[in-house]
């Protein structure tokens, strides 16, 4: 099956290639891919990850963070997906779901 027109594989992302012990490939790969492209954000929910990422000059958010920009634009509803995420086996502190819902119930006016 090929891939839709609009994705773009890339094989060899060069030599900015970061090494960490600490890291999966695929945080390492999302790390160079994102430095080879120039990337405004890379989404890393490993803190090691993330840490690396900033080291190499990267602004960094999390699923968090992207649900809750996804909401405040108006793309998705905070606690529907927040459910939903629940539902998965994502790793989270439920204190900052509880936070991040009552900012962005504050920020609606509800």
């Amino acid at each position: 099956m090929a891939p839709p027109p609009w994705l773009e594989l890339m094989h060899d992302i060069g030599s900015e290639y970061p090494t960490d012990r600490r890291l999966h490939a695929g945080e390492l790969a999302a790390i160079a891919l994102a430095v080879a492209l120039k990337a405004d954000l890379v989404l890393m929910d490993d803190r090691a990850g993330a840490v690396a990422a900033r080291a190499n000059g990267l602004n960094v958010t999390g699923t968090l963070g992207e649900l809750d920009l996804a909401a405040r634009s108006g793309l998705v509803d905070l606690d529907t997906a927040f459910e939903r995420l629940k539902a998965t086996n994502f790793r989270y502190r439920p204190a900052m779901l509880d936070d991040m819902l009552m900012d962005w119930r504050e920020s609606r006016g509800q």
